[in-house]
């Protein structure tokens, strides 16, 4: 397949950068330059023109945008970022006529419930419940895949991790430093690996899929679903409990 690859020089887009690359004709989109990548396209998620001229011509889109975790409070354009951005790659798709949309959400669409081990999370726990701006962001993606998927038939696959981390290096998206792991704790590798199966499972109309990595995460969540419906495990495994 042609995929589009967005936020391509990201945390976990540069791994499914890689990953994608072994199978599919990949095309890289950021704003910012995707090392050692000949078919790269520099720009924004928030330029509508520029994502509908680079959606032109694929299979699908394998969304990564990820803004910075401090750009979503004080005025910052994270918020921005991840629901405008998303909202035209989902009508560049369906103006494209693009059936299949892979989307990096996260567990934080569910953070306003009360936290596990009080509130089991669950694919299909709904309605949605955000906790603060970078959440709420996240919520109004999934909400938006979800309307483009009843209203216009896309294929839609919605990743959840919680805490991704970098576990070779033990930092975190925003470079800080990792002490010690947690229930929620994934790798970006094993965040992007999700992302591919999903891009190659069949029969997805529009599904989420919780990722987790550590025994309080499986706990947690129902990340063992997962496991079973997309054919994918964590490479990398943390000892952390609830």
């Amino acid at each position: 397949m042609k995929i589009l690859l967005t936020g391509a020089a990201g945390f976990v887009g540069r791994p499914a950068l890689d990953l994608l690359g072994a199978d599919h004709e990949v095309t890289a989109f950021d704003i910012r330059a995707v090392a050692g990548c000949a078919n790269a396209i520099a720009g924004d998620v928030l330029d509508y023109e520029a994502v509908m001229a680079a959606a032109a011509g694929h299979d699908a889109i394998v969304n990564t945008i990820m803004a910075p975790n401090p750009s979503y409070g004080d005025g910052g354009g994270g918020f921005t970022v991840n629901v405008t951005g998303v909202y035209n790659l989902l009508e560049a798709a369906r103006a494209h006529g693009i059936k299949r949309f892979v989307h990096t959400s996260s567990g934080a669409v569910h953070a306003g419930y009360p936290q596990p081990p009080a509130t089991f999370l669950t694919h299909d726990l709904y309605p949605l419940k955000a906790s603060g701006p970078y959440a709420l962001s996240k919520l109004l993606q999934e909400e938006l895949t979800r309307n483009f998927h009843e209203r216009h038939g896309l294929s839609i696959a919605c990743i959840r991790p919680w805490g991704i981390i970098d576990a070779e290096r033990m930092v975190t998206t925003d470079g800080h430093r990792v002490a010690a792991f947690n229930w929620g704790h994934i790798d970006r590798r094993d965040v992007a690996a999700a992302l591919v199966c999903a891009l190659d499972a069949e029969d997805i109309d529009y599904e989420c899929f919780y990722v987790m990595a550590t025994p309080g995460g499986y706990r947690a969540v129902d990340a063992a679903r997962t496991e079973e419906r997309l054919g994918w495990r964590p490479a990398m495994t943390f000892d952390a409990d609830l």
